[in-house]
């Protein structure tokens, strides 16, 4: 959107999430399936999005490498790029690559060591994580861990494996992209149940995570729909909530 010049809605968004105490909003620097986002044009638009985060007290976590598989991209470079920009705002943090296993990102990705590598590109003082644990432990070596819950019919109850995470680490652990909301539940990719999305946010607080609630709509970070805001509000309810599960 903001590549595109539509700082307009950009900042509805920003408002709106910032309205509903949300505190991170996720961004891409580049995309191939979910829409079309040349590096370049991502690593200019970048500046803009934490300029108006910032604004509204939000911080930015950055994804630096998404689809490099079909995308021809000096990983360095642009990681390091990406970098330089993140160093000079308080409000960004970075992750290396989404996914780092995926059969969208590049086989290079898929080595943990390497992946580490490209995070020394970041300078000193930027928060970064590798990309998301499930892919093997050695993706556990930046400042925090993200990690993609699986999403089974059990996926509230399997965020519990989260607490195993920081045991093992000794660092935060970000659920980081959890089941989404959605109009109609998909099994395996999304659910419209604003009960288990109240029982997701009190389980990711009690395995000690950072919580984020994924949607739809956020793909292409478009207002929730009437079912989505409903999760929503149900979840925010039961990440502020102090009663004891039963």
């Amino acid at each position: 959107m903001s590549a595109r010049g539509k700082h307009a809605e950009v900042a509805a968004y920003l408002d709106w999430a910032a309205r509903h105490t949300l505190t991170v909003v996720r961004v891409l620097t580049m995309a191939q399936h979910l829409f079309e986002l040349d590096p370049a044009e991502g690593v200019r638009a970048l500046p803009a999005v934490l300029d108006a985060a910032a604004k509204r007290g939000l911080h930015v976590e950055i994804v630096a490498l998404a689809d490099t598989a079909g995308m021809p991209i000096d990983l360095e470079a642009h990681v390091r790029a990406i970098g330089a920009i993140a160093a000079r705002y308080s409000n960004a943090l970075v992750e290396i690559a989404n996914e780092p296993g995926h059969q969208t990102q590049a086989r290079a990705l898929h080595d943990p060591d390497y992946v580490q590598r490209l995070a020394q590109l970041i300078p000193d003082g930027v928060p970064k994580a590798l990309g998301s644990i499930e892919y093997g432990d050695g993706y556990g070596g930046g400042d925090y861990i993200t990690w993609h819950a699986p999403r089974g019919e059990d996926h509230p109850i399997t965020l519990a494996n989260g607490a195993d995470l920081l045991r093992r680490f000794k660092k935060p652990v970000i659920s980081d992209e959890p089941i989404g909301a959605a109009d109609s539940a998909v099994l395996g990719r999304r659910d419209d149940s604003p009960a288990r999305f109240h029982d997701v946010a009190i389980r990711t607080k009690r395995a000690g995570m950072g919580a984020t609630f994924h949607y739809e709509g956020g793909l292409q970070a478009k207002l929730p729909s009437k079912i989505e805001m409903a999760c929503l509000s149900a979840w925010l309810e039961g990440l502020n909530s102090q009663r004891p599960m039963k």
